[in-house]
């Protein structure tokens, strides 16, 4: 398939990505997923609103011969939003029957196509693999989120991962 019959293509869900010439459906997610997504854009909305730069979930993302959609993005101030811009930080957050070394894959996509840093963020083993010019490096419950690209940014991933935490 071309682009421009992808583009041509209606919106539907679970999203559509467009790879390397190939159509891919979004794996559906989980409640789990739209929580975890929910908290980090809220989070990055505060941030954005006190520092500049916009974000959101789902926001389209053109690369040579791709059409990426991550979980969620942000994009500084300054930096363009529109039009597929690469986001300054891209993040996905790893749904059921999707891989680690997918979303690997993807996340250093992302990075070598002009995305800052990338956050892989894995429900299941409660870690965030963070993708970024001082190189790779996971992070466990007891540590926090943080980025040269979002100075004063921090979000403590035992906060991340309470969203998920059964309720009372």
């Amino acid at each position: 398939m071309t682009e421009a019959e992808f583009l041509a293509l209606p919106e539907q869900k679970p999203y559509l990505e467009y790879v390397d010439g190939v159509v891919l459906q979004k794996p559906m997610p989980d409640d789990d997923h739209g929580f975890l997504v929910a908290e980090l854009v809220g989070r990055l909305w505060l941030y954005a609103k006190e520092h500049g730069g916009r974000t959101g979930p789902e926001i389209r993302a053109a690369f040579p011969a791709n059409f990426r959609l991550p979980d969620a993005s942000y994009f500084a101030a300054g930096r363009p939003s529109a039009n597929g811009a690469p986001p300054t930080l891209a993040i996905e957050v790893r749904s059921t029957g999707q891989t680690r070394a997918e979303l690997r894959a993807k996340c250093r996509f992302f990075r070598a196509h002009g995305v800052d840093v990338c956050w892989l963020v894995d429900k299941t083993a409660r870690e965030v693999e963070v993708f970024e010019a001082e190189g790779e490096r996971t992070l466990g419950t007891s540590e926090s989120l943080t980025s040269s690209v979002l100075p004063g940014f921090r979000l403590p991933l035992s906060d991340l991962f309470a969203v998920i935490e059964p309720q009372p």
